[in-house]
């Protein structure tokens, strides 16, 4: 009950909230009074209207503003908590989900999966020559190529796929629905996205390429299975001259 009425006032706007609280109020005093008068015996003397009156009037006049107080600081708190979980969740530079949300998740999504009978697939990709970015345009032109994914990736995937910063230059995605020429095909896209995509580091525009390794969810996979397999695809990827992506063989 208490959670139920928590929601409620989190969920409603201030001109809603606060003119329940005040009936609330009204309405516990009101029913106090009436109790009052019959568990004592007194009926309803001519003091009764006065009382009545006092009892209506004095919660409208101190719920208002307490009211108000009490529901802004129940979403200032829920705001403080949301701006927690955020950033619990998420990699600051990029704003994207960071690796041990995206983990935690991806153990979920693959378990439902494979209780589903539902495709899955996993995708690692690398920025080709991060090195070299860093090297000529310093740490600020690395963090720029990282933020440009930051907003390329999810622009560029279903709403329904996740994508997260794994670690360093290497990005993460989890794709619902789609395995194989199928998954490659929507990777394919997001290379080409990455590549044609000019990048403005310390004062100059960039371009840059990544690697990308796809791996198919197998029956029975575990989560550190399927993401071994789109690593060792990615580094295929890598091998076989960069900037491409290379499909994990399936089962």
């Amino acid at each position: 009950m208490r959670r139920a009425l928590r929601q409620f006032f989190l969920s409603r706007p201030l001109w809603l909230s606060i003119p329940v609280l005040m009936a609330f109020s009204v309405a516990a005093s009101v029913g106090a009074l009436f109790l009052l008068t019959e568990i004592m015996g007194l009926g309803y003397p001519p003091s009764f209207t006065r009382s009545l009156m006092v009892a209506t009037f004095a919660p409208l006049l101190v719920s208002g503003p307490i009211g108000g107080f009490v529901v802004h600081l129940l979403r200032e708190v829920d705001a403080a908590h949301h701006r927690a979980q955020h950033l619990a969740w998420h990699d600051d530079l990029t704003g994207l989900l960071n690796r041990r949300r995206f983990v935690e998740m991806g153990h979920v999504e693959l378990d439902l999966a494979q209780r589903q009978g539902l495709v899955l697939s996993a995708v690692l990709l690398d920025v080709d020559n991060f090195k070299l970015v860093n090297d000529r345009y310093g740490h600020a032109g690395g963090d720029a190529v990282l933020q440009a994914l930051g907003r390329i990736l999810p622009s560029a995937l279903r709403g329904m796929d996740m994508s997260c910063r794994w670690g360093g230059e290497e990005f993460a995605l989890l794709l619902h629905g789609v395995g194989g020429d199928s998954a490659a095909g929507i990777i394919e896209r997001l290379r080409q996205a990455v590549a044609q995509t000019a990048i403005v580091a310390a004062g100059q525009s960039l371009r840059c390429t990544v690697s990308i390794g796809v791996a198919q969810a197998r029956r029975g996979d575990s989560f550190d299975a399927l993401m071994r397999r789109a690593d060792d695809a990615m580094y295929s990827a890598k091998a076989a001259g960069k900037n491409r992506v290379c499909l994990a063989e399936a089962a």
